[in-house]
């Protein structure tokens, strides 16, 4: 019996090393996508349509620079993607231990 009681509680105490694990992890994901999510440009002129002033530069006249902005976006979008994905992780892994192991 005592045997059985030492394995729940050291269970137990790895479960809750996990939890703060995981919720340090979420922590840092919401940082991560607060940050990332602030750095994307909007998908409207707002205005820059009213005063037609434009924030092109003489890179943008290049090829690559014609590109870049996009692949700046892209790549800004794919890692909220990620992180955005990985938080959700978290929470479920910390919602299912929560509802089995209390």
């Amino acid at each position: 019996m005592l045997n059985l009681l030492s394995f729940f509680v050291e269970i137990s105490s790895v479960v809750f090393g996990i939890r703060i694990a995981l919720a340090t992890i979420a922590l840092i994901c919401i940082g991560f996508v607060i940050f990332v999510v602030m750095k994307q440009s909007g998908n409207t002129d707002g205005v820059e349509a009213i005063t037609g002033s434009s924030n092109k530069s003489d890179e943008s006249e290049t090829y690559y620079g014609k590109n870049a902005g996009s692949r700046k976006e892209a790549r800004l979008k794919l890692w909220t993607y990620i992180a955005a994905g990985v938080l959700a992780l978290c929470f479920i892994v910390l919602l299912i231990l929560q509802t089995f192991i209390k």
